[in-house]
């Protein structure tokens, strides 16, 4: 038996609830392992997000925030589900 699902604006993509709570320019944070000579440390990271996108993977659509970390050189992509508004 085939199970069909139905795409609607809640269920689009992976991580379509959060697209309405965000917008480019917001701040936000996500939780990332740092790894130096002396230890794993897991902390959170802040960055500006530059642009919401929609990817494959797989057979599903996922939305991934682009992400220009502060002091970062270069932006980072990492699913919308992982990422939250900053609260400061």
């Amino acid at each position: 038996m085939s199970e069909k699902t139905f795409k609607t604006p809640k269920n689009r993509a992976f991580g379509a609830s959060k697209e309405q709570k965000m917008t480019p320019g917001d701040i936000v944070e996500w939780k990332s392992w740092e790894i130096s000579l002396e230890n794993e440390v897991f902390e959170v990271k802040k960055g500006l997000l530059t642009a919401i996108l929609e990817e494959k993977r797989g057979i599903n659509d996922v939305l991934i925030a682009q992400i220009m970390p502060f002091g970062g050189e270069k932006q980072v992509k990492i699913p919308l589900i992982s990422v939250k508004k900053s609260q400061k």
